[in-house]
């Protein structure tokens, strides 16, 4: 009797974690003998995530450089065309040149370019500076060999005389940095948004477009808000117009 109850109490001190190894092999071994394709299609079904992720990884992997590539031809195509325009319009006459913007705001002094001059024998202090389009940015204002300084017009507190609209209204043009201007006139004057902005002097050159116009119902003067057309901190080649 004793005996018996040894035997019983060993058999309960049997850990789970065997029973439970036991039992999967037991699991396995049958399925092995009476469904010998089941456990490959179990396998092959866990597995499966980790070979799509693993294959995604590799098609990224091929497509990456691709994609890259294409990205660059895409900008050099963007750049040879804004060149292409540059050299279609300098040519045109004797007096105009191209020079690429070296250093720009916020790596150069507030509201100035430095530019290259290298191929730009002519140029000198007190050149007019445009952007493609005929728009009118600035003007040299030092030159040190190779390298020129540029002051654009719109540098803060700058005064500059401006014909505006269809009109040819006339007035003075305070500069408010980054490309912005404004200007007081009578409210009872006829300009309107998106009227463009000239110099006298020069009356095929843009030098802004109205944005905006705040007229003060207590006061007899409008507050008109223009800027260039054209983002300045986005330029990489500048037209010197020669004297």
């Amino acid at each position: 009797m004793s005996y018996e109850h040894r035997s019983k109490v060993k058999s309960q001190q049997i850990p789970l974690t065997v029973k439970v190894i036991g039992s999967v092999s037991i699991f396995l071994v049958c399925s092995y003998l009476f469904f010998p394709r089941l456990l490959p299609s179990i396998f092959t079904f866990i597995a499966s995530p980790f070979w799509t992720i693993e294959t995604e990884s590799k098609q990224q992997e091929i497509l990456y450089p691709q994609e890259l590539q294409n990205a660059t031809i895409s900008e050099l195509k963007k750049e040879n065309d804004e060149l292409k325009s540059i050299l279609d319009h300098a040519s045109s006459t004797k007096k105009l040149s191209i020079s690429y913007i070296l250093k720009k705001p916020p790596f150069s002094a507030y509201d100035t370019y430095i530019i290259d001059v290298s191929n730009s024998t002519n140029a000198q202090k007190g050149d007019k500076v445009y952007a493609v389009g005929n728009v009118l940015l600035g003007e040299i204002v030092e030159k040190n060999g190779s390298f020129a300084k540029v002051k654009l017009y719109s540098s803060y507190g700058e005064k500059y005389n401006v014909t505006i609209g269809k009109n040819n209204i006339q007035a003075t043009a305070i500069g408010n940095g980054g490309g912005s201007f404004e200007l007081t006139l009578p409210r009872d004057v006829k300009i309107f948004e998106n009227d463009i902005v000239i110099v006298p002097d020069l009356n095929s050159a843009i030098f802004g477009v109205v944005r905006s116009i705040t007229i003060d119902p207590v006061r007899s003067f409008a507050k008109v808000l223009f800027s260039q057309p054209i983002n300045l901190y986005e330029q990489k080649w500048v037209i010197i117009h020669t004297q």
